[in-house]
């Protein structure tokens, strides 16, 4: 397997979500733990690793930039509907929906890979999204959707919307990671100290 191969430190699911609070276009949400919402007869529930939480919470009040935490649940389809994100918002108490994490956070589980969720908010819970994105994902999706932009040209405006959302959302991340770095870095023992302790292990 790739994964065990590589031996990362950490499996970290990041990208877009969409907001199912009061979360703002750019907010960054740092997930407490994945809903699996992918299949309908269990809802399994799985923690982040509560050392890169108490991390990332430090990296976001250091970014200055807009954030929160809370539960993010995964689906199989695209919520394309404000009444779609308030429904599922109600009933599985998470504050942000995406569409990858709860597969990333079983693979990193199985393989014992500390986790963590940090994505940003490109739509808020009351925006309907210009079309159905999900007919992406049927037979000739991509001819499917380009036929009704064309049909509908009021949707070419709410693409370009949701493009200026997910640009700020982008760099709401941007921010964040580069002061995750400078976070991660003050957290390494200097380098006389990591020689004392490879001499101490002789």
């Amino acid at each position: 397997m790739a994964l065990l191969a590589l031996a990362p430190d950490a499996l970290i699911s990041t990208g877009y979500a969409g907001a199912l609070g009061v979360a703002a276009v750019g907010e960054v949400i740092l997930g407490t733990n994945v809903i699996d919402w992918t299949e309908e007869e269990s809802h399994a529930v799985i923690q982040v690793n509560p050392d890169l939480l108490g991390s990332a919470r430090v990296t976001a009040r250091n970014a200055g930039i807009g954030w929160s935490q809370g539960p993010v649940v995964t689906v199989k389809n695209v919520l394309c509907r404000a009444s779609e994100k308030q429904a599922l918002g109600g009933v599985s108490g998470a504050v942000a929906v995406d569409m990858e994490s709860a597969v990333i956070a079983k693979v990193a589980t199985t393989a014992r890979i500390p986790f963590l969720v940090v994505r940003a908010i490109s739509d808020r819970v009351g925006d309907d999204l210009p079309m159905d994105f999900n007919l992406w994902f049927s037979p000739f999706g991509s001819f499917r959707c380009l036929l009704k932009a064309v049909q509908h040209p009021s949707i070419l405006s709410g693409l370009y919307e949701m493009k200026r959302h997910a640009d700020q959302a982008s760099e709401s991340l941007r921010r964040f990671f580069c002061a995750w770095v400078l976070v991660l870095e003050s957290q390494l023992p200097p380098p006389d100290a990591e020689a004392t302790l490879t001499m101490g292990a002789r």
